[in-house]
């Protein structure tokens, strides 16, 4: 039976012996796992090696701005220093840090860590409300954002929060710090190594959405951000000649582990986005000489499709990894037939692994399959009705065992309990597992759409629409597309009487939840379809509203 069994170690020729002995086991957070002998202790101790190995090598590279390693550890020291020294930020302070993609986030990040403080990663996307909860529920005491995000967003909540300090970049906004105050002081000391940090202790705390109730501050540790950084590093062959581009959030473990923190510690550079345009990433990567990403299917497909595609020479491209949605084995090989020579991963992961939960050596081979276990990783399919392990080929809920395993969520034990067992993740995803250790997802246990690779829990979307006076009843549910994977669909049931109109939905959501939670389209029902519990079986609003609907 393929239960527990760790590919990678316990026998598959798929890593050669020289990988597979950098592996020991420890007890992480409580549970015995696999983990790296030789391995930083610390994020700092990360970002430190690559500095002194690599100091004047290009680093990052936004629009027209670089900066070295040297260059990007002098200004994160700067920031760390005025935080510890100028604001009282102490050892397990939480700092929220909440911008695009840019330079700043960069920095700001890996300062509140040289600190010994915790970065709250919070989403720019998000409206008002939403960062209300996040910032509180964390106990944020300082935060370091942008003037488009501090002035539409947290300036409205400003007296309903109980934040010290607000440390703003861009344009001076009255009643701030300007950013440039903290990066441009020259720190009269090295603040690397002076406050006491352990590999277990909490380094961010990143929100997901819950099925029910609020978001759920997921914790990641030291170790887990380290072995994520590794994991990518080997399983990719990550290199320090790489450059890798990072179109999507650094606020999501995508764009923070398995794309930042892995170039980081191979000592590659990094060529960030401020958002995802298909014509400049192609740009980008001609221009730049980069040789790696990971993003979801849908920026592959609009690249691959764009006017621009057979434009500029790619051939040097050749780490395509992916995850977050599925793809089609005829996407891949048009990926393969646009760039040959790439080798396309398939990916699969989750905020609470800070990112690697599966990976595929080369998805060319099998384009249906996530992979086996990530090289630190054990996975085992668990009927979720009796707990118990299923044969191979059987339907049940993907649990996964690493050092990558959150220790759980902020102030959530409950929370916890539920989604970790014995060091066991509980996914929510239904899978089988196949004779030879291959994970095929089947569906979702959670009722979650997937726009794009952006997570939308249907019962956030269905309880803003709830405090609509005009609607009686509300179901969110995920519609397939060609381009995002998902998007998604409100059935809404007015209240008798009321002339409520499709615009109106959509409004009501985007004034108050981030833009891409907004539903694509509405559908008006008497009506909606229940079992004989009474439960909403949404399964047959599944379908685009005028074609045909799901026997």
């Amino acid at each position: 039976m393929w239960g527990g069994y760790n590919m990678y170690v316990d026998g598959s020729k798929l890593w050669p012996k020289e990988i597979t002995d950098k592996l020991t086991k420890q007890i992480v957070h409580g549970r015995e796992n696999y983990v790296f002998k030789d391995r930083p202790k610390t994020l700092d101790e990360l970002f430190r090696r690559t500095v002194d190995k690599y100091p004047d090598k290009v680093a990052l590279i936004f629009e027209d701005q670089e900066l070295t390693y040297r260059e990007w550890d002098r200004k994160v020291n700067n920031v760390a220093s005025a935080l510890v020294n100028d604001y009282g930020v102490k050892k397990g302070d939480r700092v929220g840090v909440l911008f695009k993609n840019c330079l700043e986030s960069a920095i700001s990040m890996f300062a509140v860590i040289r600190a010994g403080a915790i970065v709250v990663l919070l989403n720019n996307k998000l409206k008002s409300a939403e960062l209300e909860y996040q910032l509180e529920n964390s106990g944020t005491t300082l935060l370091i954002t942008e003037d488009e995000s501090y002035v539409p967003n947290i300036a409205p909540i400003r007296d309903k929060i109980q934040c010290k300090h607000y440390v703003v970049a861009g344009n001076a906004v009255p009643g701030t710090i300007p950013f440039s105050a903290l990066v441009d002081k020259e720190a009269k000391e090295d603040l690397f190594g002076k406050i006491p940090m352990d590999e277990e202790d909490i380094a961010w705390i990143i929100y997901t959405s819950g099925t029910t109730g609020n978001p759920k501050g997921s914790m990641s540790s030291h170790i887990n951000g380290i072995h994520s950084a590794m994991v990518y590093t080997y399983s990719y062959e990550i290199t320090s000649e790489d450059r890798g581009i990072i179109a999507v959030p650094l606020f999501h473990v995508t764009g923070l582990f398995a794309q930042l923190m892995a170039l980081i510690y191979a000592g590659g550079s990094s060529v960030i986005m401020p958002k995802m345009d298909a014509a400049e990433m192609i740009r980008l990567i001609a221009e730049k000489h980069c040789t790696h990403t990971l993003s979801v299917p849908t920026v592959y497909i609009m690249m691959m499709n764009h006017p621009d595609a057979k434009k500029y020479d790619l051939s040097h491209f050749r780490i395509g990894a992916m995850g977050g949605a599925a793809i089609s084995a005829e996407s891949i090989r048009q990926i393969i037939e646009w760039i040959p020579g790439i080798k396309v991963h398939n990916t699969y992961g989750l905020t609470e692994v800070s990112s690697p939960g599966t990976l595929t050596p080369d998805s060319s081979v099998n384009a249906a399959t996530i992979g086996f276990p990530s090289l630190v990783s054990e996975a085992r399919s668990v009927d979720p009705d009796t707990g118990e392990e299923c044969p191979p080929n059987v339907e049940g809920e993907l649990w996964i065992k690493s050092p990558n395993v959150t220790p759980g969520y902020w102030q959530m034990p409950e929370a916890t309990a539920k989604a970790v067992t014995d060091g066991w993740l509980h996914t929510g995803d239904i899978v089988t597992i196949d004779e030879q250790g291959y994970i095929y997802i089947k569906d979702r246990l959670k009722d979650m759409i997937n726009r794009g690779g952006e997570k939308i829990f249907s019962v956030e979307v269905e309880d803003v629409l709830y405090t609509n006076p005009k609607i009686l009843e509300v179901a969110i549910v995920g519609v397939p597309d060609a381009k995002y994977g998902e998007l998604t669909k409100a059935v809404v049931v007015p209240k008798e009487g009321v002339t409520l109109t499709e615009q109106e939905v959509k409004d009501w959501v985007m004034q108050r939840m981030a833009k891409f939670k907004t539903p694509t389209y509405v559908e008006f029902v008497k009506e909606l379809p229940r079992n004989a519990n009474g439960k909403v079986m949404k399964k047959e609003l599944r379908y685009i509203p005028g074609e045909a609907k799901p026997n």
